[in-house]
């Protein structure tokens, strides 16, 4: 069962969702029928099914209904065949409207209601032609073949168990009628053999193959659950591994691929790349006086600060450790990177978290260092977050609650060789 057919089902996993099919499945649903929100989707399944089924045997069908006409009209005058070329052709007409139907996309949600009448008209002919033959010996082959068409209708069309039921039901009662209003006398035993008991047959047939595609189709829905429940699993341990759990930004490991990955891009498109390190100013002192909760607090807050100062494409916060915090910025040369600087301290300004141990403020200050490069294979990516780390400790040693930054020089690979911004 693919998750196609059941991927509206449920989007997310539910346990009750699971353990209420496991239920059903266990009870076996002998009446063919289940809870509205899943017979709904399983109809649509099955319906899919049957589709498929007639596309691929339509033409066996068409060939093996063929066959056997050229068979019979080779074998018997047709003086001795009574109505059965008509009603011969008519069926062959019934068969080709099912197979053209079935063909065409934009009929697919109407297989139920063109399959059952067109099925059942066919039928009412097939039965039709048995009483019109004098013929003894072809009257039972043709009694023969009204019991396989019964069993056929039943078997290949693949139609909801109750619906071809009343559909074959209601053709022998028309047949019954017919043969009332043509004076044809038939038996009551006769009836029953080549009818009622191909019926039962057919009943009986249609039942299980219908219970097997609905047990299927349960077991399909476990399956896609799993898959999905699998999916989840690793999404979530993917997540763990590249977030950190108290922030939801990216840690360090994450955050070093990403740098990694666009210091290559921005090398083959000679585009600049700007790493941002700051820091919170006196946060152990902020830790001893308003305790570690309320330190885990402030950091949350930040996170979600600096989370709207990344968010185009290719940019990133990360939580470097502690209450370090790490900005990715592609595409942002050493100009543009000042304002970023400038609004980053001013947001954290704005979020007006009292800090009454800071000597530089009363409110959570940080400090910042920047490293703008454009990256060559003459310096490696790790390069610009020493730079950027050189930056932060100047802003720091300078009083703090500020921020400086630097490019990385294209020809010079020695941390020290750095051109200092004011």
């Amino acid at each position: 069962m693919a998750l196609s057919h059941t991927s509206s089902l449920s989007p997310v996993t539910d346990p009750a969702l699971k353990s209420e099919i496991t239920d059903i499945l266990m009870s076996g649903f002998y009446f063919l029928l289940f809870p509205r929100f899943i017979e709904r989707f399983f109809r649509k399944t099955y319906r899919q099914t049957a589709l498929n089924n007639l596309k691929i045997n339509s033409i066996y069908m068409l060939i093996t209904y063929a066959l056997l006409g050229i068979l019979v009209f080779l074998q018997a005058p047709v003086s001795d065949l009574g109505a059965f070329p008509i009603c011969y052709g008519l069926g062959g007409l019934c068969l080709g409207i099912i197979a053209t139907l079935s063909s065409i996309k934009s009929f697919n949600h109407l297989y139920h209601w063109y399959t059952g009448p067109v099925a059942m008209i066919a039928l009412v002919i097939l039965l039709h032609v048995a009483g019109t033959i004098e013929n003894p010996d072809i009257k039972i082959a043709a009694y023969a073949g009204s019991i396989y068409a019964i069993i056929t209708m039943y078997s290949m069309l693949k139609i909801r168990f109750f619906l071809v039921t009343f559909w074959c039901h209601l053709a022998g009662l028309i047949h019954l009628v017919i043969l009332q209003l043509t004076q044809h006398e038939i038996s009551f035993i006769s009836f029953q053999a080549y009818f009622v008991a191909a019926n039962l047959i057919g009943m009986g047939i249609a039942y299980v193959i219908e219970h097997r595609e609905r047990a299927m189709f349960l077991q399909g829905l476990l399956l896609d659950i799993d898959k999905i429940e699998q999916k989840q699993l690793y999404e979530n341990l993917e997540k763990l591994s590249r977030e950190d759990s108290l922030t939801s930004l990216a840690n360090r490991r994450y955050f070093d691929e990403r740098l990694e990955q666009e210091w290559n891009r921005c090398q083959r498109e000679k585009r600049p790349l700007s790493v941002v390190l700051l820091d919170v100013d006196f946060f152990k002192q902020f830790n001893d006086f308003y305790g570690h909760q309320a330190g885990d607090h402030c950091l949350m807050n930040l996170a979600k600060a600096l989370k709207m100062e990344a968010s185009r494409p290719g940019e990133l916060v990360g939580r470097y450790g502690g209450e370090e915090f790490i900005i990715l910025y592609p595409n942002i040369d050493e100009e543009q990177i000042q304002t970023t600087l400038q609004r980053i301290l001013d947001r954290i300004r704005d979020l007006n978290i009292e800090h009454q141990t800071s000597t530089v403020n009363t409110m959570v200050t940080i400090s910042l260092g920047a490293a703008t490069a454009y990256p060559v294979r003459s310096i490696p990516s790790e390069r610009a977050v020493t730079a950027a780390d050189k930056m932060l400790y100047k802003s720091k040693n300078n009083g703090r609650d500020q921020w400086h930054n630097t490019r990385l020089s294209h020809c010079e690979a020695q941390p020290s060789q750095l051109e200092i911004l004011p």
